[in-house]
Order: C-alpha cells, then sequence, then structure tokens
C-alpha cells in the first residue's frame, strides 16, 4: 500500500497515455483496452490519494470531534500539544524518521485521557478535550490550578516516552485553556482556538507548557476584535498617529517627534501595533496602514508647521515595517512628502534590525537615504542584534532602549555608543521611563532622548497641547510626570 501512495499518480499518468495513443493510432479494439486499463489506474490513483494519513483531512475530523463533545463549556478545558523536531527546520524535517515518536505521544495521550477525547490534527499536533474531575471547581483559580497540574504530568509522561536513544531529538509544547471571566468562549471550536493560542505565546515565551490566564485570555480577545475590525468597512479610517516628542538634552527642547500607529476600533478602544501588526501582517493589510500613518501623519506635521507650533526644521520619524520596504517605496515617500510641503531631510524612517538581512529591503533603504531621507534603527529588539549590520551602516541613527537598560548592559551600552560615534551616527536613547533612565542616558552622552517619562504617545490635539507648553524647552531637572 506504501507504493501505491508513493505511485498513485504515475498509474494514473500510464493509463491517461495509454487511452491518448491508442486513439490516435485508430485502433478502437486498442481503445477499448485502454479505457478499462485508464479508469483502472485511474481509480487506484484516487483511492491512494483518499488512503493518505488520516489527519489530512484534519479539518472535517476535527469538527467532527467537536460536535460529539459539546457540552457544558465550563466543565470542559482544551490542551493544544506541538511535538516537534529539535534544531531543524520544518522543511528539512524526515517526517517517517519521527513517525515511531508522534505514535508514542498519540498512545500516552490515548491512554491518559482516554482514545475519544484526544484527536491528533496534523503529523506533530495533538487536540485534547478534557472535563474537570469534580463540579466543585466553581472558582477560576482552581481551575487554572488543575490545568496547570494536568500540564506538568503530561510533560513529564510524554517526555518519558520520548527519552530514547532510538528516537530523534524533539521538543514539546503545550498551550492549556477553559472559559473564564476575561474571554467566555460560545463554543469548542472557540476554546480550541483559545487553547491554540495559548500554545503560540508558550512558544514566543520558549516555556513548555502555559496555562491561559487573564493576560492571555485578554490578548486573545484583543485579536478576535481585530479580525472582526479588518471585516468592517471602513477600518481605514479608524487608524491614527499618536505622537510621541524627540528631546535634545543639551538645549532640552523638543526638536522632533516619532509617529506611532494606533488603532482606534470603533472609535473608542486604543490599540497599539504590538496587537494588531501580526494580524495585520497576515491579512497584507501592513503595507496599507503604514501609507495611511505616513499620509496622516505628514499633514498634522504641516498643520503644525504653518500654525507655527513646530518650526520648520521639525524631525518626523515614522515606523516603516519590512513589508513595505520594496522597490518604489523611496520614490513613493518622496511624492507624499513634497506634496505635504515638507522636505526630504525633516524625515527619518524607523526600521527593525531584521530589514537589513532581506535584499529587497536593503535596496528600499539605500533608495531613501539617496533620496536625502535618513534611516533609524531599532538596536535591541526581540532578536539578538545584527552585528553585520551595524558595521555596514546603512543607517544614519541607532536607539539604544533603556527601558532593558541595567548595569550589567551599561559596558554593552557604552560600546555601542562609542563606535556608533566613530562612523558618525546619531545615538538616540528611547524608553526612559523615569529620571534614573534620563541620568543613565545623559551620563553615557545619548544627544536625544525620548519616553514616557515626559509624556505617553498622544492624538494630535494633546501633542498640540504639548508642544504649546513646551515650546520654550522642558525642565528636565524636575519630575515631568
Amino acid at each position: 500500500m506504501k507504493i501505491l501512495l508513493r505511485h498513485h499518480l504515475v498509474f494514473a499518468s500510464l493509463g491517461f497515455i495509454a487511452l491518448v495513443t491508442s486513439l490516435l493510432c485508430d485502433c478502437y479494439l486498442a481503445s477499448a483496452i485502454f479505457c478499462v486499463v485508464f479508469l483502472f489506474t485511474t481509480s487506484i490513483g484516487f483511492l491512494c490519494a483518499n488512503l493518505s494519513e488520516p489527519w489530512s483531512n484534519a479539518g472535517k475530523a476535527l469538527h467532527k470531534w467537536l460536535k460529539s463533545h459539546q457540552n457544558d463549556l465550563d466543565s470542559l478545558f482544551c490542551l493544544s500539544i506541538t511535538i516537534h523536531a529539535q534544531g531543524l527546520f520544518q522543511s528539512c524535517i524526515d517526517r517517517k524518521e519521527y513517525e515511531q515518536a508522534y505514535e508514542g505521544c498519540a498512545a500516552e495521550l490515548s491512554e491518559y485521557f482516554g482514545i475519544n477525547n484526544v484527536q491528533r490534527t496534523s503529523h506533530d499536533e495533538f487536540m485534547v478535550i478534557r472535563a474537570y474531575p469534580s463540579n466543585n471547581f466553581n472558582e477560576e483559580r482552581e481551575k487554572t490550578d488543575y490545568q496547570g497540574i494536568v500540564c506538568q504530568t503530561i510533560v513529564q509522561r510524554l517526555e518519558h516516552r520520548l527519552d530514547s536513544p532510538a528516537l530523534p531529538p524533539v521538543a514539546l509544547t503545550i498551550g492549556c485553556a477553559g472559559s473564564g471571566l476575561r474571554y467566555q468562549v460560545d463554543s469548542l471550536a472557540q476554546l480550541v482556538d483559545l487553547a491554540y493560542f495559548t500554545k503560540q505565546t508558550a512558544q514566543k515565551r520558549r516555556v513548555q507548557w502555559l496555562v491561559a490566564d487573564a493576560a492571555v485570555r485578554a490578548k486573545k480577545l484583543d485579536i478576535d476584535e481585530c479580525k472582526q475590525g479588518f471585516l468592517s468597512p471602513g477600518w481605514q479610517e479608524e487608524f491614527n498617529p499618536f505622537f510621541q516628542p524627540i528631546i535634545e538634552t543639551t538645549t532640552q527642547t523638543v526638536v522632533g517627534v516619532e509617529s506611532l500607529a494606533r488603532w482606534q476600533l470603533g472609535g473608542f478602544r486604543i490599540l497599539s501595533a504590538s496587537v494588531f501588526k501580526d494580524l495585520a501582517c497576515d491579512l497584507h493589510h501592513i503595507t496599507t496602514i503604514d501609507i495611511i500613518i505616513i499620509t496622516k501623519t505628514l499633514a498634522t506635521i504641516r498643520r503644525l508647521m504653518l500654525e507655527r507650533i513646530v518650526p520648520y526644521t521639525f524631525k518626523v520619524v515614522l515606523n516603516i515595517s519590512n513589508e513595505s520596504l520594496k522597490k518604489g517605496f523611496a520614490d513613493r515617500m518622496v511624492f507624499l512628502v513634497e506634496q505635504a510641503g515638507l522636505h526630504p531631510m525633516q524625515i527619518e524612517f524607523d526600521i527593525k534590525d531584521s530589514a537589513l538581512s532581506i535584499p529587497e529591503s536593503i535596496l528600499a533603504i539605500r533608495e531613501l537615504r539617496e533620496k536625502g531621507f535618513s534611516v533609524s534603527l531599532d538596536v535591541f529588539t526581540e532578536t539578538a542584534f545584527d552585528l553585520q549590520a551595524f558595521v555596514r551602516a546603512d543607517f544614519d541613527c541607532i536607539k539604544l532602549d533603556f527601558a532593558a537598560y541595567s548595569a550589567q548592559l551599561q559596558q554593552v551600552y557604552a560600546a555601542l555608543y562609542d563606535a556608533s560615534i566613530k562612523q558618525d551616527i546619531t545615538v538616540l536613547a528611547k524608553g526612559i521611563e523615569n529620571k534614573e533612565m534620563l541620568e543613565a542616558a545623559r551620563e553615557l552622552g545619548c544627544p536625544y532622548v525620548q519616553g514616557n517619562y515626559f509624556t505617553l504617545p498622544v492624538a494630535e490635539h494633546t501633542f498640540r497641547v504639548f508642544m504649546q507648553k513646551y515650546q520654550d524647552g522642558l525642565d528636565l531637572e524636575s519630575h515631568l510626570g
């Protein structure tokens, strides 16, 4: 059967060739014989295609499985489990080599939870529906504690099963979720979705297992609302720039502003990019959002200049995603900036260091700088800083995040500052949250600072008031609140 599975397309192809050949030769008897051969071999092909892995139609199987478990949702919780290869890209994995490990885990899960409560949804993923052992679990904390005990037990049992020299190295991640006060599920499908999201959160946090708490449920609720928001007509109008001032430490004056994308969902809830960015990328909306924020920001700064609230030399920093850094982006930016009555020398594009490893993004960045724009680089993000990118110096400003500053990082920041000065790269200290961070940035020699110590990112009307109040500079010696 395995040979048939591998070669069902070959059978069908041979039958088709035989049929065409017989017709071209105008042989009616041969045509009839070859028709039978064609139908037989094609049938084998389709039969083999439908006898592939039982989880190849996981969507239908999962739907049927969930329907059979539909019950009192408050009495159930769900585990999303992944057993994945360690140290290998998914495209490099030999599925047959790992199948023994997957089948062993499936047997262990079925033994612990019961075969009817376990569903294998892909080659390395499992879903488990489990009922709480007692109806007395009324408090959410009790339910969460019990889920944690189950997760710990499963980790121990699966690791024992996987601890064999005959098996390739694998890693285990579990996300566990039940209905809660912050996120009440309406169906088992929604419960499964929450468990899967919790597992993704566990992977991002690099923990082996995670039970959905209030923070995870709140994040999932935000994402669900974002999904609905993107389906609503006119969602583009709900995106607006929020502004955070950039302050020169020597003169204590506001010399620029960073524009940050905010989604005023439904006109009320304000969501930061950390909430909607991943979803926007998945839905291919992120480039549209970038253009909306850039256009609105340029129009706002132009108005403030005409009203003499900000000077004509005012610096504008625009955050840009890697998805937008494509061929032609620089020309489009020149058009938008000139249309707003500004100059490229006033505009700085803030990028992540990951952009400097993408050839198309590198070309777009170079085009921006050739057009007279500046480029700033966030140094420490979720991934390690790209030292090769730093050496190439395809940017004009480097941002040191003082929200992560510590005595241990002091020498690292000092080395980055010295290297930047030698390469004629401007240094900005961002994430300034208190006076101690401000003093550390000044001692390092950072000429520019920004952060919530001065003000949170604010909408246009609030930023206008801030600038009118501090047109002559800020008193950095006092606490600004």
